[in-house]
């Protein structure tokens, strides 16, 4: 079982979109479980709108139990919850509070190994406490970046933030890169990808395009032959991604 998180300390990447792109793709093969982290609760509203506290993060890191919610064929999710905010103010009051996920991963290891292939976390744009702890236990954080002046800082700044945990908790959790919303006929977009060609973590990009950034993921949808070209773009992004998790 592999874990990856997607996180940026920027807003408007496309993080989320991502995400659910993402696990659409993977489920297809794999048994996924994805969590939302963020607070704006934004992947979860794809699904739905689920009022059980049983079923969120808000349940998994206060009372240590969770009751996934099956949202597809091959994916469940831990839902997100409003109340994040005020989740990571009791966290942050927790002994070990950076490894409260790492000890319900721990705790429940044979049942999740015996049920999903991939965990997949959608944090918030931050380097807060749920985020610590979701990039502490993962094999794979994929950044993501827009084409803005301040996307190479806030990939940059990702790589030193996970650097700092891998170190302080002794983890070898690796690194990828994703440019989003590319336009390659615009000098913004241009400049990224010219930057980040040299990246030892850049995986590709994705272009701007408004059916990624759809409720329904790109391969829920009927496509025109123009669209199912990105589609077959947005996959080898993917399959990438999942390469370099497996080697890790």
């Amino acid at each position: 079982m592999k874990i990856i998180t997607i996180n940026v300390n920027k807003g408007g990447a496309g993080k989320t979109t991502f995400a659910h792109n993402f696990a659409e793709w993977l489920r297809k093969k794999e048994r996924v479980l994805l969590l939302d982290f963020d607070d704006s609760v934004n992947l979860t509203h794809r699904y739905g709108y689920f009022s059980d506290i049983k079923t969120t993060v808000v349940s998994l890191f206060s009372e240590g139990v969770v009751e996934p919610i099956q949202v597809a064929e091959r994916l469940d999710l831990i839902a997100g919850h409003k109340n994040v905010e005020l989740l990571k103010e009791k966290v942050n009051m927790k002994r070990r509070r950076e490894e409260l996920f790492g000890k319900w991963l721990a705790e429940n290891q044979k049942e999740l190994e015996s049920k999903y292939d991939y965990i997949i976390i959608d944090t918030e744009n931050d380097e807060g406490i749920l985020t610590e702890n979701a990039i502490i236990v993962s094999d794979l954080v994929v950044g993501i970046a827009e084409a803005s002046k301040d996307s190479v800082v806030a990939l940059s700044s990702l790589r030193e933030f996970v650097n700092d945990l891998n170190h302080d908790f002794e983890e070898n959790t690796q690194l990828a890169f994703v440019a989003n919303k590319i336009n390659l006929t615009e000098a913004a977009s241009k400049e990224l990808l010219e930057v980040l060609k040299d990246y030892p973590e850049y995986s590709g990009y994705l272009p701007r395009r408004t059916i990624l950034a759809d409720e329904r993921s790109i391969y829920d949808q009927q496509l025109t032959r123009e669209q199912d070209k990105i589609k077959r773009q947005v996959s080898h992004v993917f399959a990438k991604i999942l390469a370099k998790v497996a080697a890790v």
